[in-house]
């Protein structure tokens, strides 16, 4: 092979040849180029020298990755419209629901929709009423009229619970022998009522404050002894294991050897473990 220095034209034109990459292939040519010299090329002018068929299965693959490129988008696309679709059903099937409601609303007799309405604000007034009556008594009469008028309430259950309780505290003042005004509710600050409504709807560990409060003189209670045996009495029982211990004791030192043994050991049952006793103390 025969190599020249190429003159700056050819150099130029072997530069656009190579530019347009259409890889044409000049095999042993001769050219008379510039002042009559010679060249002979067996070079390749472009970006590729290679056979037909490699050119071929190089422009292949091109093809193929358009190809592919030309589906995705096609693909893409449908997923598009498809989800756009389907947000539109969606939106058509809360109208549809929407429109099926207020023709259910208006099918309904106004005077129907209204007594509604006033049964349910009647019942959260009645029911915010149990909640804050303090007298047992009071309680189970509330409690009786509301499940007779409102059987289907959703706060059925809760009631009958609170019945059941406000009758157990009656139990337990009438079979103790507590006094009638046991549940006196003109007493007391905030806390002490918010303790008496606990204690009345079941609460042992309320009722056993109540008797720390008389044992004290807190809770804008009075001090007083007969109260806090009382609500000890009360205490334990509805099950508070520390409140018949207590109770116990003021039993035996008042001579009450019987009743304290029996409240020592409702104690012991209720799961109250009492700390070890010193030979000095007497009890």
């Amino acid at each position: 092979m025969h190599v020249y220095v190429w003159p700056r034209r050819l150099l130029i034109a072997a530069g656009l040849v190579m530019a347009t990459g259409t890889g044409v292939v000049l095999a042993q040519s001769s050219a008379e180029v510039g002042q009559g010299r010679r060249i002979s090329l067996t070079a390749v002018a472009g970006a590729d020298a290679r056979s037909a068929p490699e050119r071929k299965d190089a422009v292949a693959p091109q093809t193929e990755a358009k190809r592919t490129s030309r589906q995705i988008r096609a693909a893409n696309s449908s997923l598009e419209h498809s989800s756009e679709a389907g947000q539109s059903a969606a939106v058509l099937a809360d109208i549809k629901g929407q429109q099926d409601l207020h023709q259910r609303l208006r099918s309904v007799d106004p005077e129907q929709r209204l007594a509604s309405g006033s049964t349910s604000v009647q019942e959260d007034e009645r029911w915010q009423k149990i909640q804050t009556v303090l007298r047992p008594a009071s309680l189970i009469v509330l409690c009786e009229e509301f499940q007779r008028d409102l059987p289907t309430s959703q706060y059925s259950r809760q009631v009958k619970r609170i019945e059941a309780s406000a009758r157990h505290a009656i139990e337990i003042q009438r079979s103790a022998g507590l006094s009638g005004d046991f549940f006196e509710d003109a007493v007391g600050d905030d806390g002490y009522r918010e303790s008496l409504r606990k204690a009345v709807r079941g609460d042992k560990d309320a009722a056993y404050g109540i008797a720390l409060a008389y044992k004290k003189g807190s809770l804008g209670v009075a001090a007083s002894a007969r109260r806090t045996e009382q609500w000890l009495r009360f205490s334990a029982e509805l099950g508070n294991g520390l409140a018949s211990w207590e109770l116990a004791k003021i039993y035996n030192r008042n001579g009450l050897v019987a009743d304290a043994a029996r409240f020592e050991q409702k104690a012991l049952d209720l799961g109250y473990r009492p700390p070890p006793r010193l030979p000095t103390r007497g009890y």
